[in-house]
């Protein structure tokens, strides 16, 4: 019976120690991911990534474009890639996301948010949106992705936090390799 007693108890702090250190590295590992998904910016050699850490409210004018997310590159031939989650709170009518090189669109999306079938109703409603490009400059330029609705609406809707901007400098875009 004390043996019993005893192993029971030597069992239970064992349990006890390794539940902490299990706690322990899973909280660490935790952590890690969350400042590397938490960084607004990275860059390599060739690529810069920006992505927004709150939501961006978008204009409620039709028409009217609102800049989700921007970055400013170096001189030279990009590829483009942007991504964002739009949330509005009635059904939307088409809405545009257009990726700008300064003031010239290099690529774009359309999208609708919901349904215009399903009436004025109530609710929450999501749409993503993917949007490429391309472009080739002399000297740094802004990159921006910007959205807008096309028709006017009663409340802003808006783009979610994470929103990404990925650019990818290229050779020579359109140019024969040699």
């Amino acid at each position: 019976m004390k043996k019993s007693s005893r192993l029971m108890t030597l069992l239970g702090v064992g349990g006890l120690v390794a539940g902490s250190l299990l706690t322990a590295s899973s909280a660490s590992a935790g952590a890690g991911s969350t400042s590397v998904v938490a960084e607004p910016h990275l860059t390599t050699s060739q690529d810069v990534v920006r992505q927004t850490s709150s939501g961006v409210l978008l204009s409620v004018t039709g028409g009217v474009p609102t800049t989700v997310i921007s970055e400013t590159v170096s001189a030279g031939s990009w590829v483009l890639s942007a991504n964002a989650t739009l949330v509005s709170w009635e059904p939307s009518d088409y809405t545009r996301c257009t990726l700008y090189a300064g003031e010239t669109a290099v690529g774009g999306a359309t999208s609708m948010i919901g349904s215009a079938a399903t009436g004025a109703g109530s609710g929450v409603y999501a749409a993503s949106v993917s949007a490429q490009g391309a472009f080739s400059s002399t000297g740094p330029t802004t990159v921006s992705l910007r959205c807008a609705h096309d028709s006017t609406r009663t409340r802003a809707p808006y783009a979610d936090p994470g929103a990404t901007l990925w650019l990818h400098r290229s050779d020579g875009l359109g140019q024969p390799r040699r």
